[in-house]
């Protein structure tokens, strides 16, 4: 009876300890949430205005009349590799 009692204290308590423990993270969770939502939500807007004022130098900066660069180049430095060559490469 008396070993019975002793075990049932000891994992009884370990529960109630867990429970606790876990609660408490709980609320530490929520309290870590709410102490960086404004945090970034700064860092978001930082981040958008400084998207903002580089889009606005490069506006005051290019010629709208030129195509983007990756459009109109070409790379000419290799031959293209066509299906023609890979079937001859196989036999």
């Amino acid at each position: 009876m008396r070993l019975t009692s002793f075990f049932t204290n000891l994992f009884g308590s370990a529960k109630e300890k867990t429970t606790d423990f876990a609660a408490q993270a709980e609320t530490t969770v929520e309290e870590i949430k709410d102490a960086a939502e404004p945090i970034l939500e700064n860092a978001a807007d930082l981040i958008s205005d400084v998207f903002d004022s580089i889009k606005e130098v490069l506006s005051e900066n290019t010629n709208s009349d030129y195509e983007l660069v990756t459009e109109t180049v070409v790379d000419v430095s290799e031959d293209a590799v066509t299906d023609f060559d890979s079937e001859e490469s196989e036999k």
